[in-house]
């Protein structure tokens, strides 16, 4: 998915926290060239990083600015930002890194803001196809796998079909993928959770425990708090019109 956001009103918070889902992401600030990266524990700490940013595949929340003029982004489905990038994407699991550490001289955020806006996401695009460092088709145990995950979070079952070790099989999905397939089935479901009960007004939280594959409700909420930061109650009282974004201050 790409997309592009100018113009839009400011919302009336200033920080939101946003929750992990197993993905890899790039933004672009076409505002300013910096993006912060907050501390998670104290938010009044912050570093300032190029304007341009892989976003590894993250396992807890991140902090960003709920103030953004112009941001870009491409938000790769699982497996998909592979082709993408020479290092696996499992090394950059849990990091926010300058893309131009690893795409030089692409200088995708300038050949955007030169380009009329109505042809921004054509840019975006465009730059993508230049980079394609490997065959885009994945490792067949690696699609077989993510199709089973959506049914099934039963990784010793999964392995077993692929015919792989549980050790080659972990090592090829975190290439691909940016996280082991243990952890990305936490995250993917604790985000079903999260889609579960986003529009919700009256949650039954044992039902949505048990659905989404906890063992119970102290289960599902050890995850929820291990992922958010929050408990699932909190989360409720500060949800956004996105089900992964929660009102911070």
């Amino acid at each position: 998915m790409m997309w592009l956001w100018e113009g839009e009103p400011a919302p009336a918070h200033r920080l939101e926290r946003i929750l992990p889902d197993g993905s890899v992401a790039i933004i672009v600030n076409l505002y300013e060239d910096r993006i912060p990266i907050y501390d998670r524990r104290d938010v009044g700490r912050f570093e300032n990083t190029s304007g341009t940013l892989l976003v590894g595949a993250q396992s807890q929340f991140d902090i960003i600015d709920a103030v953004q003029p112009a941001v870009a982004s491409v938000k790769f489905r699982p497996g998909g930002a592979w082709p993408f990038f020479k290092p696996p994407v499992g090394e950059v699991r849990d990091q926010q890194i300058a893309l131009e550490d690893l795409w030089r001289g692409a200088r995708l955020r300038e050949r955007m803001l030169e380009a009329p806006p109505q042809t921004r996401l054509q840019v975006l695009e465009q730059v993508l196809l230049e980079r394609i460092a490997r065959p885009m088709e994945s490792h067949p145990a690696v699609r077989f796998a993510l199709r089973a995950f959506e049914k099934t979070h039963a990784i010793a079952a999964v392995t077993e079909k692929i015919g792989m070790s549980s050790r080659r099989f972990a090592d090829v999905f975190r290439n691909e993928v940016g996280m082991t397939p243990k952890a990305f089935c936490r995250v993917r479901r604790f985000h079903q959770a999260i889609r579960r009960i986003h529009d919700a007004q009256d949650v039954d939280w044992a039902d949505v425990a048990l659905s989404c594959g906890y063992y119970d409700q102290p289960h599902f909420i050890h995850d929820f708090r291990a992922f958010a930061g929050i408990n699932p109650t909190a989360y409720l009282a500060s949800r956004t019109a996105h089900a992964s974004h929660i009102v911070m201050r």
